[in-house]
């Protein structure tokens, strides 16, 4: 069952994996990898993902919690939309 990841400061937390790690910025944040990478301005995007102020908010949730699934992140994000 993947960990649910309620905000910033719990995203900020999550391990880095083999490959991967999680940097946080006040409200965004950037999947970066653990090792240098050979990078063009053409393939930057296959080894760094950004995750925008809306992370938590809308349908964004899901496809943040996509994007670091793709990435190797067993979690979840939580939706700050949803009716409490």
């Amino acid at each position: 069952m993947s960990l649910l990841i309620r905000n910033w400061e719990e995203l900020s937390k999550v391990p880095p994996n083999e490959k991967y790690k999680i940097d946080v910025e006040d409200c965004s944040g950037w999947i970066n990898p653990i090792k240098e990478t050979e990078e063009t301005e053409e393939n930057y995007f296959e080894h760094h993902a950004y995750l925008s102020t809306h992370t938590f908010y809308g349908n964004h949730y899901k496809e943040s919690t996509k994007l670091l699934q793709k990435y190797g992140f067993d979690i979840e994000i939580d939706n700050w939309d949803k009716e409490v």
